[in-house]
């Protein structure tokens, strides 16, 4: 399921650039996405043969692939000269969602009506649908900014087209590793700590939440790092950081160490994916349709890719291996 939802994703890239394409209005194509996912919520809802469930799964990461791509591709177009500060917001609201959601999903879970989580998600959908219909936006004037992110250099000039090339692959290699990363931290940290520390399993599902209450932290810093660093420097540190507290995380066999690791994790991860955004498309002007594109779609291919390798690596390998 993991995996069929993180290929739809990627199909969901090109067909949302397509649409822009097609609709002309931004705003047209993300209340089309919010209808989807609520037709696919809906569809769940009532309990159809497993085989339809995953079809339904496919069809709703379609849904949410383009909703982030077009939002994206809205934030570098309008919120030009405060991109980074403007995404550290957004992905504060992203991290929100992802703490609020599941919690939504649980307390339907206690009182034996799980079903209803695809209901209230679905009603959701319909809900910002209606929303985007009337929403209207100039993208013209927007470039004086309220708030400017922190030493904001010309885009560089490439002396050829090959290594204009190199430098974009770069990018969506790094964002390609990162959603890897998250993807396989979010979907087996409950089972690194089962196997790895041996916690009980309430301690093992409580790792994912501080990991994602440290990512709401770090994302809401985020916005007011960036004045102070630049974009360099602010990646630089965060995947060094990343990597530290994963060897340490590894070679540490201690419950209450792994716990502040993973909030270490969580904060050094927490601005990764909309710093390279931002960086990215100001290292590409006039190509933000395309680089957003390629950032989204390589973070759903890594999200796809890292978390079938490593499920694979800790059934035969374990989890030593696997991390």
């Amino acid at each position: 399921m993991v995996f069929v939802s993180a290929v739809g994703f990627i199909v969901g890239v090109p067909i949302s650039a397509w649409l822009m394409k097609v609709l002309m209005k931004e705003k047209y194509v993300l209340a089309l996405s919010a209808i989807v996912i609520a037709i696919a919520q809906f569809s769940v809802w009532n309990l159809p043969p497993f085989g339809w469930v995953v079809a339904l799964n496919f069809l709703n990461s379609v849904g949410a692939a383009a909703i982030e791509c077009v939002v994206a591709t809205l934030m570098m177009e309008i919120f030009v000269g405060r991109r980074a500060v403007v995404m550290s917001y957004l992905e504060v609201s992203f991290g929100i969602g992802a703490l609020c959601m599941p919690l939504i999903a649980s307390v339907l879970i206690a009182n034996q009506v799980w079903q209803y989580s695809f209901l209230v998600t679905a009603c959701l959908g319909i809900i910002m649908a209606v929303i985007w219909s009337f929403i209207s936006f100039a993208k013209e004037g927007n470039e004086v900014a309220e708030s400017l992110d922190a030493n904001i250099a010309p885009p560089p000039m490439f002396k050829t087209k090959q290594m204009k090339r190199y430098i974009l692959f770069a990018f969506v290699f790094l964002i390609f590793m990162y959603s890897g990363i998250e993807g396989s931290l979010n979907h087996f940290m409950s089972s690194i700590f089962l196997n790895h520390l041996e916690v009980t399993p309430y301690y093992a599902s409580l790792s994912i939440g501080l990991f994602w209450t440290a990512m709401v932290i770090g994302r809401a810093a985020t916005g007011w790092i960036i004045r102070k660093v630049n974009y360099a420097s602010y990646l630089r540190w965060s995947m060094f950081g990343t990597l530290v507290a994963i060897v340490m995380f590894v070679l540490w066999w201690d419950t209450v160490v792994s716990f502040i690791l993973v909030i270490m994790m969580g904060l050094t991860m927490s601005g990764v994916y909309s710093i390279t955004m931002v960086y990215a498309n100001h290292t590409f002007p006039g190509m933000t349709r395309l680089v957003t594109s390629l950032v989204t779609a390589f973070a759903g291919f890594g999200a796809a890719v890292f978390p079938a390798l490593i499920g694979y690596s800790m059934d035969h390998s374990g989890t030593v291996s696997a991390l």
